[in-house]
């Protein structure tokens, strides 16, 4: 993004690619009766209204918008849009741009156990989001290594990566790691002894 930080967010969410239909969008809601996410996950989900934020530059709406962090670009509206608007794109661009300023994901996203992740790329292979990707990491007493990273501006929490990881290094639940279940039974069994 060449724009400075401080121009306004229409002409940001306009300079990524994508989000140059900004301003194309009649805001007729072909796209949002077409959705699954509003229809399933989420009732408040409402592209026009995410539009309307971005065009009239209302940034930190924009940024807490559930939209802004819920379409999974699966584009089962475009086909019914009149005006042949990917909205996904601009509703993506306007994530990138929160996710740059430091905006996270409000919905739990896969996190990556570093201690055991063995970067075989199976997750990165089979995320439909293309939110996961192989990083090198220096690490104390190991150098560099490979291991897999999520993108929270990205990840839809669908647990495909969760279901398919086979050292259980990447999950959705941030609480649950193998370490917690062992000390969770070693605590369970001190409890009966006693």
């Amino acid at each position: 993004m060449s724009l400075p930080v401080n121009s306004k967010l229409a002409e940001q969410v306009k300079a990524i690619p994508g989000g140059e239909m900004l301003m194309m969008c009649f805001s007729c809601g072909t796209c949002t009766s077409k959705c699954m996410i509003q229809e399933k996950l989420e009732p408040a989900y409402n592209p026009r209204r995410l539009i309307r934020e971005a065009v009239f530059n209302l940034e930190d709406m924009a940024f807490n918008d559930r939209t802004t962090w819920l379409c999974s670009a699966c584009d089962l509206c475009y086909p019914a849009c009149p005006q042949k608007i990917h909205i996904s794109g601009v509703i993506n661009a306007v994530k990138q741009l929160a996710v740059a300023r430091g905006r996270q994901n409000p919905y739990q996203t896969a996190k990556v156990d570093e201690s055991t992740c063995v970067a075989c790329e199976l997750c990165v292979e089979i995320c439909p989001y293309e939110a996961i990707s192989l990083i090198g990491k220096k690490v104390p007493f190991r150098g560099m290594i490979s291991m897999a990273s999520v993108d929270p501006g990205k990840c839809m929490a669908c647990g495909i990566c969760n279901a398919a990881c086979r050292s259980t290094s990447i999950r959705l639940e941030q609480d649950f790691n193998d370490n917690l279940v062992v000390e969770n039974l070693w605590g369970w069994l001190e409890s009966e002894a006693v």
